[in-house]
Order: C-alpha cells, then sequence, then structure tokens
C-alpha cells in the first residue's frame, strides 16, 4: 500500500508541475533557513559543555559601584588577592589563576609572532577538561618558566618531531621549557589558547605582583571548583562580600565599593557581559535570530497549505472516488501525508544543495566556520530527520483534513461546498504571513536608517586621511626606539601630523580609572577613561581645545603635572565650566589619573555612538604608548603605506607591521548593527518571497471558486479592468491590514531597541510608507498575472465550468 501511495503521490506532483514547483521553492527556502539556524544554535549552545565538572565549575567576576550617578559596572578579572581568599572558603575544592599573556611575542627564525597566550596556575588541567596529550597534567605548569602547547602549536614550531623538553623563546630573552603538549582547545569554547604558560612565571615577570596585596588591581582571572554537594547559591550569598570583608576601608577611600560574582561555566558563553579571553554570545541574538528562522519555517508551511487547498478543487474527484470504492478517512489523510512527505523530503535535497551554496556567505555573516560535514554529525542529522518530519505534518495535515472530509455524493455531482471558516482560515494565513514579512522589512529598513544616521553624525574629531600604526608587538625597554620611529614619520614629505597614544577613537584607553576632584570627597569618586598622549594629539585628530592649553614641550610644568579633560568629565567632577576647571587637581588611588587640569577639550566619540560621550582624562605620557596616528597630506594611501611599511622594517626588523585607517576602524564598531541589517535583509526578502507565493496560492483559489460568477459577469457586460479590480480589492485588503497590524507592533519594538543607543535616529513615518509602498507594489504585480488572466478568459468557457 506504501508503495501504491508513493506512486500515486509522484503523479499527482507532476500533474500540477507549476504548482509542485512553488512549493518546493518555499519549503525548500524554509528548510534552509531551518538548516542554517540549527547548525548556529546547536553549536552556540554547545560551548563548555565539554567540561567534566560543569555543574561545579564558575568564573569568579567582580562588580564595582561608585555613585549612583556612574551606576555599577562588572569585569571578568578579579583583585590579586581574590583566589588566595577563595582557598580559605570550606566549599572550594580548588581555584584557578589565570591571566592574558598575549603581549608576550613568540620568536621563532627571527620573527615575532602573535599567538593566543595565557598564564595559568597547576589546576588549569584539573578543573578544566582540556586533555593534556603529552606531560604531567599535574606538574606541567608547576615551575617558573614551563610552557604547555597545543598539538597546532607543535606542528608549527616543532615540525620535526617531540617538543616536549625543548624550548621556546618570548620575548626576545625568555626562555620557557615545553612541558606539555594539549589537544587543540575546540572552538565552542569561551576561553582560547594556543599555548599556556606557567603562572608561577607571571610574579618574576611583574615584581609589584602580590597574592596578598593589590585589590585595585582588576587583571587576574580566576574559576572556582565547588566541592561535590555544596549549595551553590548559599556559597555565592556567603563569599560576595570578600572584597569588603579584606579591603573595605582601602576601598572607600577610593569611592566605590566591590563585591564578587560567580557565573557559571555552564551559561558563561550566552549570558556574560564580557569576556577578555575568548569569543562571547549572545542569548538575546540566538532568540532573536532563532525567532526568524522559525518564522520563516513557519511561513513555508502555511505557504504549502494554501497552495494545496487552492489544488484541492482538482483532488477533489479523486478524494470521492477513493472514497466510494472503500477508503476510510485514515487512508486519505495518510495519503496526502505521504505526498507532504514527499515533496518535503525533495526540498530537503534541494535546500541541502542551497545551504551548500549558502554556508560561506553565512559563516562571513555570523563570523562562524561552519562547513558541511557538521551535517553529517548525529544530533544535526536528528534535528534535520525531526524538522522534515514536522514540517511536512504541519503542511499536509490541514489539506488532508479538507480533502478526506469531502461528501462522496456531492464531489461525484460537482456540488463541492467551500466553507466560510476555510476561506477566512486561509486569509488569515496569507495576512499572517505578510505581518511577519511587512515587519521584518520594517525591522530591516530602521536598523539601516539607524546605521546611517551614526554613521553620518558629527564625531567630534578627523577620521579622513587618518592611518594608524599598532606598535603594541614591539615589546623592549628601550622607549627611544619609538621617538627614533616617530621623528623619522615625520620627517615624510606626505605626513602632516604624528602623535603616538595608548588609544584613538574605536580603541579605548584605561577605562574604569577612578578619580575625583581634590578639593571635594572620595565618595563623590567618577570613573574615567585615561588616556596617555603626547604633544601631538590633539593636532593629529583635530580636537579643539576650548579652555586653557593643550600639552606643550615649552611648558615642562605641565608636562609633568598637568591634565586635560573633555566636557563630560568637567561636567561630572562637578565644576561648572570648562574655565572653572582650569587650575583645579584631580585625585585618584592609582594615580592615574592624578594632577591639575591644564586644559579642556570638546567633547568628541571616543567610543562609537551606540554609547554616550563619557567622562576622558588626558594625561602626557607618551612612555605608556603604543599607537601611532599619522595624518598625511596625500592621496595615494598605497604609496604611503608602502614607505611606512618600509620604515617599520627598517626600525622594528621581524616585527610584523599592523596597520588601518581610523575611519575603517571606527566603523568596525558598527559590525553588530551591520550584520543585524544584512540577517534581516536577508530574512525579509526570503518571507517576501514565500508569502508571494501563498498569496498566489490564494488567487488560484479564488479565481477556480469565481470562475462561473466571472463568466455571468462578463456576460451581464463586466469589463475587463472592472473584474479585475474586484478580484484584487479583496487581496489589497488583506495586506493592507497585515500593515495595520504590523507597523504599530514593529513601531514599539523598534523603540525599545533605539532605546539602547545613546545617538539614536526618530522614527519617520517615510519608512512606513515606503515598507507599504514595496509590499503593495509586489502584491499587485503577483496578483496582476492571475486576475488579468481571468478576465481575459472565455465566458463561455467559465459557464462549462460547473
Amino acid at each position: 500500500m506504501l508503495k501504491n501511495y508513493i506512486k500515486i503521490a509522484i503523479r499527482s506532483l507532476l500533474k500540477f508541475k507549476g504548482y509542485t514547483a512553488i512549493n518546493l521553492l518555499g519549503l525548500a527556502l524554509g528548510l534552509t533557513a531551518g538548516i542554517l539556524i540549527l547548525l548556529y544554535v546547536l553549536d552556540e549552545v554547545s560551548f563548555d559543555k565539554f567540561h567534566a565538572n560543569l555543574d561545579r565549575l564558575y568564573r569568579v567576576e567582580t562588580l564595582f559601584a561608585t555613585t549612583e550617578s556612574v551606576g555599577k559596572k562588572s569585569y571578568d578579572a578579579n583583585g590579586w588577592p581574590i583566589g588566595m581568599k577563595l582557598k580559605d572558603y570550606p566549599e572550594v575544592e580548588s581555584v584557578l589563576y589565570a591571566k592574558d599573556a598575549s603581549g608576550l611575542l613568540i620568536v621563532h627564525d627571527n620573527q615575532q609572532i602573535q599567538q593566543k597566550l595565557y598564564f595559568a596556575s597547576p589546576e588549569f588541567f584539573q578543573i578544566l577538561s582540556f586533555p593534556l596529550l603529552k606531560g604531567d597534567p599535574r606538574r606541567a605548569l608547576e615551575a617558573p618558566y614551563s610552557i604547555v602547547i597545543s598539538e597546532a602549536m607543535e606542528k608549527k614550531y616543532f615540525p620535526g618531531g617531540d617538543a616536549l623538553n625543548k624550548t621556546l623563546t618570548l620575548a626576545d630573552s625568555l626562555t620557557f621549557a615545553v612541558t606539555g603538549v594539549m589537544k587543540d582547545i575546540p572552538g565552542n569554547s569561551h576561553l582560547q589558547a594556543d599555548m599556556v604558560l606557567s603562572f608561577a612565571t607571571y610574579p618574576l615577570l611583574n615584581s609589584e605582583f602580590s597574592y596578598e596585596d593589590g585589590w585595585g588591581n582588576i587583571n587576574i582571572q580566576n574559576y572556582i571548583l565547588l566541592k561535590p554537594g555544596v549549595d551553590a547559591e548559599a556559597f555565592h550569598r556567603k563569599a560576595a562580600g570578600i572584597y569588603q570583608e579584606h579591603a573595605g576601608e582601602e576601598l572607600k577611600t577610593w569611592g566605590i565599593t566591590a563585591s564578587v560574582l560567580f557565573q557559571p561555566v555552564r551559561t558563561l558563553y550566552l549570558t556574560s557581559h564580557t569576556n577578555s579571553i575568548g569569543p562571547l554570545g549572545s542569548l538575546d541574538r540566538l532568540y532573536l535570530v532563532s525567532g526568524i528562522a522559525a518564522f520563516v519555517i513557519l511561513l513555508a508551511c502555511i505557504n504549502f497549505i494554501n497552495l494545496t487547498t487552492a489544488r484541492s478543487v482538482y483532488r477533489a474527484k479523486e478524494a470521492g472516488l477513493r472514497k466510494v470504492v472503500g477508503s476510510t478517512r485514515s487512508n486519505l489523510i495518510f495519503q496526502f501525508l505521504s505526498e507532504s512527505l514527499l515533496l518535503t523530503c525533495c526540498a530537503l535535497l534541494v535546500a541541502l544543495m542551497l545551504t551548500s551554496m549558502i554556508l560561506p556567505a553565512f559563516n562571513f555573516l555570523l563570523h562562524k566556520h561552519y562547513t558541511l560535514a557538521a551535517l553529517g554529525s548525529p544530533a544535526v542529522m536528528i534535528c534535520i530527520a525531526l524538522l522534515v518530519l514536522v514540517v511536512a505534518t504541519l503542511s499536509g495535515y490541514y489539506p488532508a483534513l479538507v480533502l478526506s472530509g469531502l461528501r462522496p455524493a456531492d464531489v461525484l455531482k460537482g456540488k463541492m461546498q467551500y466553507s466560510v471558516r476555510g476561506v477566512q482560515l486561509r486569509r488569515s494565513l496569507v495576512v499572517f504571513q505578510f505581518v511577519i514579512s511587512v515587519a521584518l522589512v520594517l525591522g530591516t529598513l530602521i536598523v539601516m536608517d539607524q546605521l546611517r544616521y551614526m554613521q553620518e553624525q558629527s564625531l567630534g574629531f578627523t577620521t579622513e586621511e587618518v592611518l594608524i600604526i599598532d606598535a603594541s608587538v614591539v615589546r623592549t625597554p628601550n622607549r627611544a626606539v619609538f621617538q627614533t620611529f616617530g621623528d623619522k614619520l615625520r620627517a615624510q614629505a606626505a605626513v602632516s601630523q604624528v602623535s603616538f597614544s595608548n588609544a584613538l577613537p574605536g580603541r579605548r584607553g584605561w577605562a574604569g580609572q577612578v578619580a575625583w576632584a581634590a578639593e571635594g570627597r572620595s565618595e563623590d569618586a567618577v570613573t574615567v577613561e585615561y588616556i596617555a598622549v603626547d604633544e601631538h594629539y590633539a593636532a593629529a585628530l583635530g580636537l579643539q581645545v576650548i579652555a586653557g592649553n593643550y600639552f606643550d614641550l615649552e611648558r615642562t610644568a605641565a608636562l609633568k603635572d598637568g591634565l586635560i579633560l573633555n566636557e563630560r568629565a568637567v561636567a561630572q567632577f562637578g565644576w561648572a565650566s570648562p574655565a572653572d576647571a582650569l587650575g583645579k587637581r584631580i585625585a585618584s588611588p592609582s594615580g592615574y589619573p592624578a594632577g591639575e587640569v591644564v586644559g579642556v577639550v570638546r567633547d568628541y566619540h571616543q567610543a562609537g555612538l551606540q554609547h554616550a560621550i563619557g567622562p576622558i582624562v588626558m594625561d602626557y605620557n607618551p612612555h605608556a604608548s603604543d599607537l601611532y596616528a599619522i595624518r598625511f597630506r596625500s592621496e595615494d594611501a598605497a604609496q604611503l603605506t608602502a614607505t611606512l611599511r618600509a620604515l617599520w622594517d627598517e626600525q622594528f626588523a621581524g616585527h610584523t607591521f599592523h596597520y588601518s585607517f581610523l575611519h575603517e576602524s571606527f566603523e568596525r564598531q558598527y559590525e553588530s548593527e551591520q550584520r543585524l541589517a544584512q540577517v534581516f535583509g536577508l530574512f525579509s526578502g526570503v518571507t517576501v518571497l514565500i508569502a508571494v507565493s501563498g498569496l498566489l496560492g490564494l488567487v488560484s483559489f479564488m479565481v477556480v471558486s469565481r470562475t462561473k460568477e466571472i463568466g455571468v459577469r462578463k456576460v451581464l457586460g463586466a469589463g475587463v479592468w472592472s473584474i479585475a479590480r474586484l478580484l484584487s480589492r479583496e487581496f489589497l485588503a488583506l495586506v493592507l491590514l497585515a500593515n495595520v497590524i504590523a507597523i504599530p507592533l514593529v513601531w514599539f519594538i523598534g523603540q525599545r531597541w533605539l532605546e539602547g543607543f545613546a545617538t539614536r535616529v526618530s522614527l519617520h513615518p517615510a519608512i512606513f510608507v515606503i515598507t507599504l509602498i514595496i509590499v503593495a507594489g509586489i502584491t499587485i504585480v503577483t496578483i496582476s498575472f492571475q486576475t488579468l488572466r481571468a478576465a481575459l478568459s472565455n465566458p463561455i468557457d467559465s459557464l462549462r465550468h460547473e
């Protein structure tokens, strides 16, 4: 019997090739969206799930709070003594000390190479499930100047054989012994490292480090493993006040309070707001993309239902005859579901081909590295099989109910009745399709409008014709070489200004520094961004000094003790005006920043326009700098870049030349919004295409069901355009209704989304009018073909229809 059902299904699909092609395309698009998002979702939720003791594993975070006007800020790192104090708690089984070490470069074949390096204490391989292939996992990171490398690094730096007990040179003169080789850290780990250095080395490189002091030095990552059976919530409440217990008075003098948070590693990737050692996901983005994909699949199913129902007129006699010869309703339902399943399986084959073509662009869009091989994993194959069954059932069940419920006597006499409820359902489905389509089109336009608005705003500095050279790869105690290189840059005819600093717009300085007006109270502390600059910084960026003076080599006192503020910092410190701030002093527990205000610059955007302008304090400190900002006159940027590269290779042989342009660097801050616009644009195009196909199905159904009416109207004198208007009016009303439903909904959601931007566009009615015109235009083009064909048909043929 199953074989018979398949034969009938194939004949039926081939008989109505046009409808089959449209159905196939709609289902294939839906399944393609489903497969792509399935890869994304399974990858996102798999992060860090491979750790053996995941239910007891936590990352320790620090939460700082200053005044109410500043609020709270969390960090994924902690003060130096936190790890040692946590070891004193009986609930804690083990504590890991770790720190980013990417500033140390590998010296190999006279080249300095940057890799992902990480300091870690011996607990690294005990707390975290990263297999060590060679070496002792308990002792590999015990001794100073020990290093564990990944398999990939062993092949790269020791291609001839075993790396164990051999040495690597870091930062020109530091020799590390290879004590282990670990399996490459998987891509679905929030912690990414090519090499792990023993944490015992860090105090030897930083003489100020102490396990007992340095509560304000927030640069150490700690992970804890709780003992089995410990009530995690109770422990979190107990240990949250560890800062206040041991350093409360010291923190009070800084005008801040601090507490620790315990982030479960199980949910860290998707729920944490910060991760300085690897990738970071977004639960909101996961829900958004998954929701859009679900709607696309649902629209494809609705599209199938409408087209199949429209075609049911031609299948009614078949169903009636089968009932006459003994088929039960369940037999008919199974037959039509088999047809739906067959078509869905064919759509799956098309979807797999589409996936292979779209996957590179999808990877680029989401910054992923998925391959077709991932489709062969058991989890993905099971999910795809379930997806096919769900789509086939959703698509085929309602049409199967309709066809199997027809009465044989009425069908064979040609007296088919179309229920009002069924017609209304089909109309409702089309409205729903267009609500989603209109919403996504509007969402795309809103995101693009906000992105355009941010890109067009004045930034308060000059972005054009400024080239950036990143000198952070050069690690040397001889700071004079940077001054020498800067002088060589200034000697170039095409160069007008050269600045050396630790931050530039789009590249933040030392954020989170605490300071207060010296004549005020430490309780009124302000969190500022500290920027180390030289005397050329303002000129290179085109910053406007509105009070006092900028740094000048002739005013040596200002160079030693002077500070430059922006307008926002002046307001935050409580001074009435930029002029009033001159001569005032700023105090800070760390000494950065601390000194006398000698100048004020007009506010400018150090970060993207998603963020409000924050307080900035500039200090003359070129020795803490590593970024060159080069303003050039020449229009030939390629020639200038080649010249600068040659100068770099001459001054810093063996170091990689990293450069970018300031406008490009600043624009990269909008990548999230650009990707969001691309995602919305992609899915809105797909949903409109599917919705149009569904509309075509409903038009076909209506034309067939009203064939005799059209013939009578033509006999009575109705013209072609009057009939076309008659048939089109209803469909345009459905699209208009969809807009009426979608526009207020998107307006509300759009306003909420825009509230997350410090600089935001106002929602203009033109966006909604444009959307209405686009969707209405597509609708008119879609329905015109069928309605005009019906209006131009011979009325005699129409009257013979029944």
